[in-house]
């Protein structure tokens, strides 16, 4: 075969062929839309990501701009599938409701199988072929994973632009055909492909594979007009190794490991292979052999397989180009994932196969158009034969398909079907054991975190996670020992100091708390939560203007937090500043969170027992405190304390003589925490049985509970 063939068919009948394969492949993923499983990343990816969640062109300048240190992201510098998924929240997906996601997911799918149909009609020139071929595509099982896997976003935009690629540059080939314009826009596709995912940066050597077959123009011009291509992907390939080696660590394989790694990809290849035939038992990640080397007779197996295929696919090349081109096509573009640089802790994964497939069903291509064209069978009973067979797969395919999206109705349920799979899965234990610990089983998330980290002693996530879950269950000390544990295997990850920074502020210990919410603000000086943790815990041991200080750079990067707004409110006032700002930050942190008592109660408080007759005003404070109360149903000592403290003020003494004793007796039942709280109620309510009301020469807020 040389160039394309101009095709015969009708656009009637391609369009046809199109809206069919289209309305099926949607049909047979339809469940999809309701699956509310998150995996792995998808936390990072959406959930907790602060650009994502809050869509906007300032999230989209840094998506492009953090080109070397993605920050929102470790690793990948993805910016067009981080906008792909900030465009869905801003159209109304929430993690809760992940219908949207999936939504455009599943349209991206169907995209990538028009594109498999209209690449495998250009190089056959069969429609009913590449009908099938694409519904081959579109239907197999492995294609659930990167449609219900939010993150994987990725994959299914990088995969329809490398196609798109694919295809114009096909388009370009054709006589009479523009084949600068066709290829700009296929050298566009492949940049777009790159910010999608870089997992596809060998797209140049495909498209020299497919230039020997099945277009059969090797010459140094086809290899020279792909220098835009190669540019693209050197471009892509530093900016991919620096942002993540900077962002989440690279190893590449040296020595001992590198010599093994022909093993590995030897039985990866394989492994691939037999996902491909039998797709069962399907998962986001898969065991390795044990042992992971040539005397185990899985390994040597399956690298035995791949160097039979190899070899034969050489042998037949003699006679047909199109399996070693297929092969070759499946091998350089699944290569970026076989593990010679070490960039994830997945060995195997469906997604990984999305795009190479490609090769495999263009070599099916040919030999199928092959063997119709050399058939001996009558021509009726060949395609009923034929016409039977296919449809029998693609029924089982789609069959497939369903089984596996059943495994993603909600997170639980895929993680307990992933420890199914791979019991001995140190990661899987890990998020089967935060799930748990979100469905209120803590006793058996402890006992999964537990098992992670028996499977991996140096599993990071493993021992945050136990520590957080130990935490929100009052058991600080062994919290902070696991934090402990977790901190120095999380180097470049803020969290781990602020979340033990967290539980020691908790459990007292208020010197070690501030040096480890200082040393997550050195990791990250953007770090929000440490920020405000850490002005907080200096304004609650009276170093209020260094509390200010830090309030004031938290606000500067989240100027709409409430919370933020009420701690300097609050700051400002122990300090003894300017008493119009706290005011102001306190009034604003109502508005933004108008249900919040914290803000109310303060206020409430200063109007109420402010030494300055200019800033006193009682009957707001009575209001005020009376909302305080109604939002913490009457049960919180302190606001309480206020609203007594307001109707002083407004001089009814014998209400403010019962609220204060209402408030008195919930803080004696506090324990020793409350010392200071009952103590002052005391005070105060001596004034108010003399007919006096209190006033606060500090200035500030009551004392906290």
């Amino acid at each position: 075969m040389t160039d394309p063939a101009p095709s015969r068919r009708s656009p009637f009948a391609l369009a046809a062929a199109l809206v069919l394969v289209a309305t099926i492949v949607a049909a047979a993923h339809w469940p999809v839309l309701r699956a509310r499983a998150l995996s792995f990343d998808d936390a990072a990816f959406v959930t907790t990501n602060p650009l994502v969640s809050h869509p906007g062109w300032a999230s989209t300048r840094r998506f492009f701009a953090e080109v070397l240190e993605p920050s929102t992201v470790k690793g990948y510098y993805l910016p067009l599938s981080m906008t792909s998924l900030m465009i869905d929240v801003a159209m109304g997906a929430r993690p809760d409701d992940l219908a949207v996601f999936h939504r455009t997911s599943l349209a991206l799918h169907v995209v990538a199988t028009l594109l498999v149909l209209l690449i495998v009609e250009r190089l056959f020139g069969s429609l009913v072929l590449a009908a099938f071929l694409a519904l081959l595509f579109g239907l197999h099982p492995l294609t659930v994973e990167p449609v219900a896997w939010i993150g994987e976003r990725k994959t299914l935009l990088a995969t329809c632009f490398a196609f798109a690629s694919v295809w114009t540059y096909l388009e370009g080939r054709q006589p009479r055909r523009g084949h600068g314009t066709w290829l700009a826009i296929s050298v566009l596709s492949f940049a777009l492909a790159l910010l999608s995912k870089p997992t596809v940066i060998l797209l140049p050597l495909l498209l020299l594979v497919i230039d020997v077959w099945p277009l059969g123009r090797w010459s140094a011009r086809a290899v020279i007009e792909k220098w835009p291509f190669a540019l693209l992907s050197i471009a892509s390939g530093i900016v991919t190794w620096l942002s993540h080696q900077r962002t989440a660590g690279i190893d590449p394989l040296l020595g001992d490991d590198a010599a093994r790694w022909p093993v590995r990809a030897g039985y990866l290849l394989a492994f691939y292979l037999g996902r491909l035939v039998r797709p069962v038992d399907l998962s986001c990640a898969y065991p390795a052999p044990r042992p992971f080397a040539l005397s185990n007779p899985a390994v040597l197996l399956a690298c035995g397989v791949t160097v039979a295929l190899t070899t034969l696919v050489i042998v037949l090349a003699r006679r047909t180009r199109a399996p070693l081109a297929g092969w070759l096509i499946f091998v350089l573009a699944i290569a970026p994932t076989l593990g010679f640089v070490q960039y994830s802790w997945v060995m195997a994964s469906d997604k990984y196969v999305y795009f190479p497939v490609l090769g495999l069903l263009l070599a099916l291509g040919a030999l199928l158009s092959g063997a119709a064209k050399s058939a001996t069978m009558r021509p009726g009973a060949m395609r009923a034969v034929v016409l039977v067979a296919a449809l029998a797969l693609l029924a089982v395919e789609a069959r497939g398909v369903r089984a596996a999206i059943r495994n993603w109705a909600d997170s639980l349920t895929l993680y307990r079907h992933m420890a199914d799979v791979d019991p001995g899965a140190p990661v899987v234990q890990c998020q089967l054991g935060v799930e748990l610990g979100r469905h209120g089983d803590a006793a058996g998330a402890v006992a999964h975190l537990r098992r992670a980290i028996e499977l991996e002693p140096r599993l990071a996530e493993a021992h945050y996670d136990l520590g957080a879950l130990l935490a929100a269950d009052g058991r600080l000390g062994d919290a902070i020992e696991q934090l402990r544990q977790a901190e120095p295997l999380m180097p470049r990850d803020a969290d781990a100091p602020y979340n033990l920074g967290a539980t020691l502020a908790l459990a007292g210990r208020l010197d070690e708390a501030e040096a480890a919410f200082r040393r997550a603000i050195a990791i990250d000086p953007r770090h929000v939560q440490a920020l405000g943790h850490l002005a907080g815990l200096l304004a609650a041991r009276g170093r209020s203007a260094e509390a200010v200080e830090w309030f004031r750079k938290a606000l500067a990067l989240t100027p709409e937090d409430p919370s933020l707004h009420n701690g300097l409110g609050t700051a400002l006032l122990l300090q003894g500043g300017d008493v119009k700002e706290a005011v102001e930050h306190l009034e604003h942190a109502m508005r933004l969170q108008p249900d919040w008592a914290a803000p109310v109660n303060a206020l409430a408080w200063l109007l109420a027992t402010s030494p300055d007759a200019g800033v006193r005003n009682p009957a707001r404070a009575l209001d005020l405190a009376r909302s305080a109360v109604a939002m913490t149903a009457g049960n919180d000592a302190s606001a309480l304390d206020t609203m007594a403290a307001a109707q002083a003020a407004a001089g009814d003494f014998p209400a403010a003589d019962s609220s204060a004793r209402r408030a008195l007796a919930i803080a004696s039942r506090s324990g020793s925490h409350a010392e200071a709280l009952v103590a002052g109620i005391q005070e105060r309510l001596r004034l108010y049985e003399r007919r006096t009301p209190y006033r606060d020469a500090s200035g500030g807020p009551a004392p906290r509970r």
